[in-house]
């Protein structure tokens, strides 16, 4: 038997066998694929299946925010996504989800998975795009929220790197609902900022634009801007609008 099986470098390979068998129905019972079986302690998972990723995945270019995604924080996170329903925008008759990307390429696969053209697009009408959001994302609206504009500045996985060093260090528990709630306010926050500084047409450095306003916002509000308010209604106010626009000049 075998526990918690993970594969570190072969995804490529097993998908398209496993596209080969479902789109064509290609007997692939004599395909061979040579592959190591490596056996973890259980008590060190965590510390040797990262290093394992980094170092069996040499020839290809993998992402810092990649090793992090079996972190139980990042796990919590994901589960909470796919169950938590946000409240309907006003206007809107449904409520939909904001779906957490732990690894790359899930969205796709999860819309993949579904077996209709109806299912596809009811799948995009629980899950907008607009509402996805991925590891380095949420390093973005969380250090922002902190007041550490200068390290979102530094690049999405310079960033990452800084927020997972944060979190190691608080030891921070596992998210729930409320914090998953009141993360998605802060989402809706950056992403209003980003249109507000977007429209403002300076002519470059919109990330960092963004970044440094809703710091200062939240510095100088000492963070007390109601995130439950903008979890509920799924938006900002005008009047906080109207303060990234100043803000951001």
């Amino acid at each position: 038997w075998a526990k918690h099986l993970q594969i570190v470098n072969g995804g490529q390979t097993t998908a398209s066998i496993h596209h080969v068998f479902k789109k064509t129905e290609a007997a692939v019972a004599a395909v061979s694929v040579q592959a190591k079986l490596s056996v973890i302690d259980s008590s060190r998972l965590d510390e040797l299946v990262p290093l394992i990723s980094r170092f069996a995945n040499s020839q290809n270019k993998v992402n810092e925010a990649d090793f992090f995604a079996n972190d139980p924080f990042h796990v919590r996170l994901e589960e909470l996504s796919r169950t938590v329903w946000a409240p309907a925008s006003p206007g809107m008759q449904r409520q939909t989800k904001w779906y957490y990307e732990r690894a790359r390429g899930q969205f796709q696969d999860s819309r993949g998975r579904e077996p209709t053209p109806a299912k596809k697009r009811e799948f995009l009408f629980t899950h907008p795009h607009l509402q996805k959001f991925t590891k380095t994302d949420l390093a973005k609206f969380e250090n922002t929220w902190a007041q550490l504009p200068h390290k979102v500045s530094f690049g999405a996985e310079k960033n990452f790197r800084e927020f997972s060093s944060r979190i190691a260090e608080s030891k921070q528990p596992e998210p729930d609902q409320k914090y998953f709630e009141r993360l998605i306010a802060k989402a809706i926050l950056f992403r209003r900022a980003e249109k507000i500084v977007q429209e403002q047409q300076f002519g470059g450095y919109r990330a960092n634009i963004v970044t440094y306003s809703i710091a200062l916002i939240s510095h100088r509000t000492a963070q007390r801007i109601d995130l439950d308010r903008l979890w509920r209604n799924q938006d900002i106010p005008p009047a906080l609008a109207d303060s990234i626009r100043e803000v951001s000049r």
